[in-house]
């Protein structure tokens, strides 16, 4: 009987109140909705999750004491029989979801969609990508939670792009995306899903990495450094490829070898040639990246930290210059470094 009542038909979907609540439910707002069996105790979240699927100010019928009234779904009763809602139109809908999502770059790339989006491809919005990345990143930087939420909704706009881009050219589909990654989590978390057990965060990792090097069917260690991006900014991927000569033993066992490492980098890059310079140059900073990665310090978001700690000191070190009638490039450097000082430790004492 119930398998009879859950259903989506043609004409309209329906449910049982207690079947619609879970999250993952998929809804067709494209068809129109009927929530059946709502007990008084589950109004209030049938409600809430209405409110999630469609917004608040979304009309319904909803059955109440033998009445049928028209209300928003903000305005739903403390207990009531059933709601029904009509088909929502695309521009006219109050909340969106995933198929919303995936609706609007098919309209975009359709017969008649958007010019621009038409006429794009996998390589020519790549660079995009890595853009909204960072924005994001800067964003969590800035502890911005409207701002995350904006740049998150980005980062997915490009994963949605290339996913249409794919569908079309018969490469692959939403479904496959999807379905690629819903399998990766259930195997690489085995400690999850599987017979593993993890006590903490370092352990959890471990489990993971060893369920990528069975699924990447790595030959090797060599292999595996291999498949690191090489696009990566490049602090971040020395760090990754040192991580992967770590998990195959080669790797100091403290810090201290490390530091003894940066010293020797340094001496030959002060005694080498315009030839070398380059090359030892990189050797140093190579060296560096590992001492840091040993002291548990990630180097990219270091460097970062470092470059906009510079620029804010920079900025006050002008200002002070400014405020005595001159420009910066009529002191001596001296007298900078002097206000440099100054700026230091005005900033500690704060």
């Amino acid at each position: 009987m119930k398998d009879d009542l859950v259903k989506a038909e043609t004409s309209r979907q329906i449910y049982i109140a207690e079947d619609i609540m879970p999250g993952y439910v998929a809804v067709n707002k494209r068809v129109p909705l009927a929530v059946i069996g709502v007990s008084p105790e589950r109004c209030g979240a049938v409600k809430e999750r209405l409110i999630s699927l469609y917004g608040a100010e979304t009309p319904a019928n909803v059955a109440c004491g033998g009445k049928c009234v028209s209300v928003t779904l903000a305005e739903l009763p403390a207990r009531f029989e059933s709601v029904e809602l009509d088909a929502q139109k695309l521009t006219e809908r109050k909340r969106f979801d995933f198929s919303d999502l995936n609706e609007i770059m098919a309209r975009l790339r359709g017969e008649g969609g958007c010019e621009w989006d038409r006429a794009q491809d996998h390589r020519s919005i790549r660079i995009n990508l890595i853009e909204e990345a960072y924005e994001l990143v800067e964003a969590i930087d800035r502890a911005d939670v409207a701002g995350m939420l904006e740049e998150s909704g980005d980062i997915l706009m490009q994963a949605v792009f290339h996913a249409q881009i794919a569908e079309e050219a018969g490469e692959f589909g939403y479904g496959d995306m999807l379905t690629g990654l819903c399998r990766k989590l259930l195997d690489r978390h085995t400690h999850i899903f599987g017979e593993n057990h993890a006590d903490n965060a370092e352990q959890a990792l471990g489990f993971w990495n060893e369920a990528k090097k069975k699924e990447k069917k790595y030959a090797s260690h060599t292999d595996a450094m291999d498949r690191v991006p090489k696009n990566l900014p490049a602090l971040l991927y020395a760090e990754k490829v040192q991580k992967v000569a770590k998990r195959a033993g080669f790797d100091w066992a403290d810090f201290r070898p490390a530091a003894e490492k940066v010293k020797e980098e340094l001496d030959e890059f002060l005694a080498a040639d315009g030839a070398h310079l380059a090359e030892e140059g990189g050797d140093l900073l190579f060296a560096a990246v590992n001492l840091i990665r040993l002291k548990k310090v990630e180097a990219e978001n270091a460097l970062r930290e470092a470059s906009a700690k510079f620029f804010r000191r920079f900025a006050a070190v002008e200002d002070a210059v400014k405020a005595q009638g001159k420009d910066m490039n009529e002191l001596p450097l001296e007298v900078l470094d002097k206000i440099w000082e100054e700026v230091k430790i005005s900033e500690k004492e704060v």
